[in-house]
Order: structure tokens, then sequence, then C-alpha cells
């Protein structure tokens, strides 16, 4: 039966879109920071890694839930993801939002079928129970996808930090940060037989209480993509993973009462869909004062690449390094020039973002003494 199941899995185009995406992510992100500082902050596929190592584990563990608790699907329902959640992917070059795959093929299936607003649960099958079921399921996949993308994102956001240079109003250059990330949460659900289901699902066929099953995987898509400008990114990514964790818990508490009221389910996904758009726009609202235009006196640290000195030296972006050992620094010249005075140690000075001056320093790689791993403005040619 796993054979089957992987079978099932691998035979759906979604997932190779879903792949496809989250290697883009890596290869966009490393494109982007060549083409602003002639060198990538970190070379290595993060992303595409992150794309499997938390995705599939928690797939795994939330699959024995769904087959232990009969969780189930219809077959029309199954086919229409797969057709948004490849509109879903395409968009993600631009907007993630996890849940609109879900959400979207559940209101079209929905609308699709027979006097589904006049039925206290759709038609999806012609067994009650079993609608009961899929109606259950789809809010848990609301929620799943919702609650999965906070942890992701509390998990990644800061470490995947991108930064990007823009132009002001002013005609100053400023700074903004970019992370994305995506993950692949694979979801074992049954799929009442049919005659349509037989020839798409024969090699998973299995037989419950006398009733045919097929067990399909739903390849679920989990994410974010982060914006950060005039702000903190610890502060944006709390404002946002509120948002976010809230909508979650109202999907999985619609799931419980609709298991006990299951009458109230068009009710609750008008709901969800309020709630669905209120969180998204919530999200997206940026307060606050930081700013992470080019200063005139000091050089501004934009990113930091890892295993370098500058890694250990408790720097963030938005720092300010005043002075590298005892010079006075003005632009990415002078900064370079200081650092050369001792090729084997750095000892910087820097005023951050609240405006505290703070002293941090750290040993030099003997076999790389120009590396120190900061990255700042770069010279304007």
């Amino acid at each position: 039966m796993i054979v089957e199941l992987l079978v099932s899995l691998v035979a759906q185009p979604l997932l190779w879109c879903l792949i496809l995406a989250g290697y883009l992510v890596s290869r966009r992100r490393i494109q982007q920071e060549r083409q602003t500082f002639h060198i990538a902050i970190d070379s290595r596929l993060n992303e595409f890694k992150a794309f499997f190592i938390y995705g599939l584990p928690l797939g795994i563990v939330l699959s024995v839930g769904t087959i232990l608790l009969s969780l189930k699907l219809s077959a029309a329902w199954w086919l229409g993801y797969q057709i948004i959640g490849i509109l879903a992917v395409i968009m993600t070059v631009s907007v993630v939002w996890p849940t609109a795959a879900v959400l979207f093929t559940t209101l079209i299936m929905v609308a699709l079928l027979p006097n589904s607003w006049r039925l206290a649960v759709p038609r999806f099958t012609d067994q009650v129970a079993t609608n009961r079921l899929i109606a259950v399921s789809l809010f848990l996949l609301l929620a799943i996808s919702a609650l999965a993308s906070a942890g992701l994102r509390q998990r990644l956001a800061i470490r995947n930090l991108s930064p990007r240079i823009t132009e002001s109003n002013r005609g100053r250059r400023t700074g903004y940060f970019k992370a994305q990330q995506l993950a692949l949460v694979p979801l074992a659900f049954l799929v009442p037989g049919t005659k349509l289901t037989s020839g798409l699902f024969a090699w998973s066929t299995v037989h419950v209480a006398g009733n045919q099953y097929h067990l399909v995987i739903v390849p679920l898509l989990i994410g974010f993509l982060l914006t950060v400008r005039q702000q903190l990114p610890a502060v944006q990514i709390k404002q946002q993973n509120h948002w976010q964790l809230v909508t979650g818990l109202i999907y999985l508490i619609s799931a419980v009462i609709v298991y006990f009221q299951a009458r109230l389910f068009i009710p609750l996904l008008l709901i969800a869909v309020v709630v669905a758009v209120i969180g998204w726009l919530g999200a997206r609202r940026v307060q606050g004062l930081v700013h992470y235009t080019e200063p005139f006196t000091g050089v501004m640290v934009l990113g930091i690449q890892p295993e370098t000195p500058a890694a250990k030296m408790d720097l963030v972006a938005g720092d300010i390094i005043l002075e590298c050992n005892n010079q006075a620094v003005h632009d990415e010249d002078s900064f370079y020039a200081a650092r050369m005075t001792d090729p084997t140690y750095c000892h910087l000075r820097v005023k951050t973002q609240s405006g505290d001056i703070k002293i941090t320093e750290s040993a030099i790689f003997e076999d790389s003494p120009h590396n120190l791993g900061v990255m700042t403005f770069p010279e304007q040619v």
C-alpha cells in the first residue's frame, strides 16, 4: 500500500509544480543577491532543502491522524484542487496565500454542485455521513495550511531574509528585505469510490465497512512571502503570525462545529472567506518608522553571510558601522581600508536602529582576511 500511495503522489502534476516552485525560490534569491551585491549572501539552496525538511515529517504525522479518523475528500474536489493549486503555485512569484487554493477549490465545488447553497451540506457524494466528513476535512485542510505556514514563518523568516535595494522618492538608496519559503505537506485521505475514481486511483483501492474507497495523497502547499519595509523584521513577523494563527484557530474550531452540526457548513464557509480576506489584509499592513536608508556617515549593514566573522559579531540588518579598527568609516572604500589595517582582527563601533552604540569584535579567518561577511550598500559606479 505504501508503494501505491507513493505512485499516487508522484503521478500528480501539482506535486512537480510545487517542487519546481520550491527550487525557484532559492534560485531567484541567489540570482537577485548576485545582481545587487555581485555575490550571494548564501549560495546554498536553503529554501529548497527546507521545502522537504519541514513539510514531509509533518505530512506523515498528520496523515496517520487523517487515516485513523477516516477523513474523506471527494474525487471532484481533488481534481479541482490540482488545477487551482497549479494556479496558486504560479502566483507564488508575487504572492503566497497558502489557504487560497483549498478555499477557492471548495467555493468552486460548492457553486457547481446542484442546490449546494440550499442544502445543509453540499452533496459531494450520495452518502450523508461521508459528506459530513468531507466538510470536516476541508476545514481541517484550511487550519493545517494556516497554522503550519505560521510555524514555518516563525522558524525560517529571519534566517531567510534577503536584502534588496531601491531608490526613495528623494533619490536616496534605501534597503528593504524579502523572505520566501514554500513547503510540501503530503496528506492522506480516503476518496469514495466511483466510476471516475476507479480509473484515476485503481492502484490504491481499500474497503472500509463494506464500502470502496481510494487512499489518495493531497500535496498541500504551505509557506509565506515576507517583505519588510520601515519595520523591524521580528515585529512584522509577529504581526503576520498573529493574524494567521487567529484564522487557523477559527478554521479548526469550524471543523469541530461542522462535525457535530453539519448544517452550519455553508455559513461557516462564508465566515472562512471573510476571515481569510481580513487576515490577509491585516497581515499586509505595515506600521513603523524604521528606515533602512543609506546613511551619510558610516555604512549600513544589510546582510550577514553565514559562517563568516561577521556572523559572530552580533550585527543585524540596519546597524550602522561608524568605526572599524579605531578608524572612522564614511563609505565602503574607507570601511575596506580600515579592515586592512589589521588583517587578523576586526573591532567595530556600531550604531543600532534604536540609536544605541555597541562595540563588537572578532578574529578574521587567515585564509580570507578581506572577507568579513558584511553586506552593505555597494559603491555606485
